[in-house]
Order: C-alpha cells, then sequence, then structure tokens
C-alpha cells in the first residue's frame, strides 16, 4: 500500500508538471518531454514512481525492485532532497499552489517517503558492498544528457553542470563530487543494511 502509495504520488506529479506545461505555455509535447527531463529532479522522481510502481504490483526483489536499486533509488531521490532544500530552494519559487505542491512533492515528500520506505519496508540483508556501483549510471548518464543537450541548446538547469560557463576541470570536479556524493548515500544504505544482517 505504501508503495502504492508513492507511485502514484510521484507519478501524478511528473504527469500535472508535463501538462501544466504545455498547456499553459503552449510547448510541443515532444519538446516539452526533452526540456521536462532536463532537470534531474525529474530523472529521479519517475525512477522512484517507476521502481516504487513495480513493488506495489510485484512484490518481488527483482528486476527494478532488485535490492541494491531500491537503495540506489532511495539515495538518488535523498540526494536530490538534500541539494535541493540547502542550495536551490527558494531561487525560483513556484508562481501558482498547484505548481508549489508539485515542487513540494518533488523536493519533501518523495524525497522523505522513499528513503522511509526503505528503511522500514525493504527485503532486508540483502546488500553486499559490491552493490555500490549501482547508484552512478542515473546521475552519470543525466550528466551526459545534459551536457549533450546543453551544447545543443546553450541552456543548462543547473549552475555546478554549466559548461558555457564552467571550465573542463571544474566540470569534471563538479561531476565527480556529484558522483561521490551519491556514492556516500549508498554506501551509508549498504552498511545500514549490513549492519542489520549482522545483527541477524
Amino acid at each position: 500500500m505504501v508503495a502504492t502509495a508513492i507511485a502514484v504520488l510521484c507519478g501524478m506529479a511528473l504527469l500535472t508538471q508535463f501538462g501544466l506545461n504545455v498547456v499553459e505555455h503552449g510547448r510541443d509535447p515532444i519538446d516539452e518531454v526533452q526540456r521536462l527531463y532536463g532537470w534531474f529532479t525529474i530523472w529521479t522522481n519517475t525512477a522512484v514512481a517507476l521502481i516504487a510502481g513495480h513493488v506495489a504490483i510485484t512484490g518481488r526483489a527483482r528486476g527494478p525492485a532488485h535490492p541494491a536499486l531500491l537503495a540506489a533509488s532511495a539515495a538518488w531521490i535523498a540526494v536530490v532532497g538534500i541539494v535541493y532544500n540547502t542550495l536551490l530552494a527558494g531561487l525560483n519559487p513556484p508562481p501558482t499552489l498547484l505548481r508549489s505542491i508539485i515542487d513540494f512533492i518533488f523536493h519533501v515528500a518523495a524525497p522523505i517517503a522513499w528513503p522511509l520506505w526503505w528503511l522500514v519496508l525493504r527485503p532486508q540483508a540483502r546488500l553486499h558492498w559490491r552493490h555500490l556501483w549501482a547508484v552512478l549510471p542515473l546521475p552519470l548518464a543525466y550528466c551526459l544528457f545534459s551536457l549533450l543537450v546543453g551544447a545543443h541548446t546553450g541552456s543548462y538547469p543547473y549552475y555546478f553542470i554549466d559548461a558555457g560557463k564552467l571550465g573542463p576541470m571544474q566540470l569534471a570536479i563538479n561531476i565527480t563530487g556529484l558522483a561521490s556524493l551519491f556514492a556516500i548515500a549508498m554506501a551509508v544504505a549498504i552498511w545500514w543494511d549490513r549492519r542489520h544482517a549482522s545483527r541477524g
């Protein structure tokens, strides 16, 4: 039930954001998909919606519900919440109540609810240190996507990945730092899960 609620919450927020952008700004739906997925927040909330939905439907600890992906998705969304609320909150306040609710779901509700689900309801004692890599493909793929789109459009969603303003060295440092942040979050998750295993 909890996984279902989280999947529906994130999914509805994503669809509503997409619909509002298309209707209010008169954007082409295909172009809007590319624009919307310029934000890592959208990537992570999509991942959580899909993985939580898979858990709700199948309840199996494999495929998208593999323990490594469950932990990785919790790390992704937790880092989004931490980074947004410490560095980015207030820079672009939502103009309407509905958009404020969507913003709250993306940056507060989901980053709290899904890691809490993982802490309480995950398949326990399933992680090993070899699973650390599982957290890296999504943020690294996002960085590559953003750089390719930014090179074409000249627009970058986050200042710390703005290749138009940052030199190659600073850009590499920022991406490495971002990847390290996710790796640390995943390491904490693995440590916690193995701590539980050692007590079992």
